[in-house]
């Protein structure tokens, strides 16, 4: 246990000294709140194999059934709990593709009623089937969705920026935050007139608004971690600090500025709990743990929940269980390099559209797939997001700007690599961090800067990021297909369903 206030670490005898104190002052409380939390849920409703765990066959970990059962198990150990998830429930598996109350995604948002949540706030993919649908899940939602900066023009996009709740004798404050980078995560013609205002400046506003009135302020962030980091050394007046968006599995808290900052890894797998003592307006103690989520170990899953998760699964097996193809040898992503999985899908693209190149955002690919049968739902979960095809015309130098956008991406390892086809290079960094191009390639002939080509590619990345991917907007003409990528994945594997990848060296790095 570690004890702290908001601004400092607190000494054993400050710590007597606040809940003296606590006790003297009509309007501070002491008390004890566990907060249980999820993040980046990816609309994970049912459970799926433990692949780091090293035995055959695998555990099932995660689903909403096996989250449910450890939600319940806390609130029958502890008597005070706040429920809260950082956003990104959205977008990961065919639930978010189901219509309920005209609100794709809809029956997730029913299932998180049903676990009884009290707070969510909004992360980048809630916004991938447009503002309407959005607001539609909005208005399913028995819980409070909060946002403190993300604003539709002048209003707030969500109903509230914040909430104050009372558990266990303690009034706790919440507020919503979103990232700023919401732009370069979601494609722009869902966010038409959306602005992410500065969340530190945001949240101190609240802050300052209902410190008075509260005995604990938690910001409920979907940010990233290290995003966190920098918001809790901005602030002052908040205690925790949970957050989302970069799938980080802390197995402790992290201190920042007198603030905890958790966070709960992704898909449901784990949940987190975090239990503090509070007294004279400060967490005095706080206790930590990161629960996985083991379906196999469920003895008594909710029967209404259960319900749910099978009729859903059955409808979802019937529109993609149908196989359509054999994996031959196992697909793997490689956010920062060239990947087999990466090779086949930028591949197809490439044929189906009849382009002299393909290039797809390593990000757009979600999941990796071991070898065995494909089905219809494996391409859904690999490709989810409403992404179409869609070709531009470049010249060859500006082609030799996205092999040096991307080029620079490998070298600093970013998360941003695109993966290629039609396309093959080699590059060296030398000693003082330059980044050279040795050789680049199309179709096997060399780049003529002089000549127009046919480039392939998805909406997301054209109409929306093609500066941050390619280094500069297309002015040639373009053409969106309008065939979601998945759909013309799924063909092409039907028609040849023998399936084989590797790694070719397309992005070879030079010593």
């Amino acid at each position: 246990m570690i004890l702290y206030t908001r601004k400092r670490l607190l000494s054993p005898a400050l710590v007597l000294f606040a809940l003296l104190f606590a006790g003297g002052c009509a309007h501070q409380r002491s008390g004890t709140l566990t907060v249980l939390h999820t993040n980046d849920q990816h609309s994970q409703f049912s459970s799926a194999p433990a692949t780091w765990v090293q035995k055959e066959p695998k555990p099932r970990i995660g689903g909403l059934v096996a989250l449910e059962n450890q939600v319940r198990k806390a609130r029958e150990s502890y008597k005070a709990t706040l429920l809260v998830d950082a956003g990104d429930f959205m977008t990961g598996t065919p639930i978010a593709k189901l219509r309920v109350e005209g609100a794709l995604g809809g029956a997730y948002v029913q299932m998180l009623n049903d676990i009884g949540y009290q707070a969510l706030t909004i992360g980048n993919h809630e916004f991938d089937e447009g503002q309407e649908n959005l607001a539609g899940l909005i208005r399913l939602a028995r819980y409070d969705i909060l946002s403190a900066n993300l604003y539709q023009g002048d209003r707030l996009f969500a109903p509230k920026s914040h909430a104050i709740y009372e558990i266990g004798g303690l009034r706790v404050g919440v507020i919503g935050l979103t990232l700023t980078d919401l732009f370069e995560m979601t494609a722009k013609k869902n966010l038409e007139g959306i602005r992410v205002l500065d969340p530190a400046e945001s949240a101190q506003k609240i802050i300052d608004e209902i410190d008075g009135r509260t005995d604990l302020i938690i910001l409920l962030t979907h940010m990233g971690v290290e995003a966190d980091r920098d918001l809790a050394k901005k602030i002052r007046g908040a205690d925790i600090i949970v957050g989302g968006h970069s799938h980080s599995r802390l197995n402790k808290p992290i201190i920042e500025n007198g603030v905890l900052i958790v966070q709960a890894d992704s898909k449901t797998r784990y949940l987190g709990r975090l239990t503090v003592d509070v007294a004279g307006d400060a967490v005095v103690r706080h206790d930590y743990a990161l629960i996985p989520c083991w379906a196999d170990s469920v003895t008594r899953p909710d029967p209404l929940l259960a319900g749910r998760v099978t009729g859903i699964k059955e409808q979802i097996d019937a529109d993609y269980g149908r196989t359509i193809g054999q994996l031959e040898t196992p697909w793997q992503r490689n956010s920062q390099g060239e990947s087999n999985i990466g090779n086949y899908i930028a591949d197809v693209m490439r044929k189906a559209a009849a382009a002299d190149f393909a290039v797809i955002n390593s990000g757009g690919i979600r999941k990796d797939m071991p070898a065995g049968v494909i089905k219809k739902l494996d391409i859904v979960e690999i490709l989810p997001f409403t992404n179409t095809l869609v070709t531009f015309a470049c010249s060859g130098e500006e082609l030799m700007k996205i092999i040096q956008t991307n080029v620079r991406a490998a070298a600093r390892e970013e998360p941003g690599v695109l993966q290629i086809s039609g396309l093959s290079y080699q590059f060296r960094v030398t000693p003082g961090g330059t980044v050279e191009i040795a050789n680049a390639m199309i179709n096997g002939q060399a780049i003529d800067p002089q000549t127009t080509y046919l480039g392939a590619t998805i909406d997301f990345i054209l109409f929306g990021q093609a500066e941050r991917y390619f280094g500069f907007a297309p002015s040639g003409k373009t053409e969106n297909t309008n065939q979601l990528l998945s759909d013309v994945v799924m063909s092409y594997i039907e028609s040849q369903p023998a399936v084989s990848s590797a790694v070719e060296g397309r992005m070879a790095r030079l010593p």
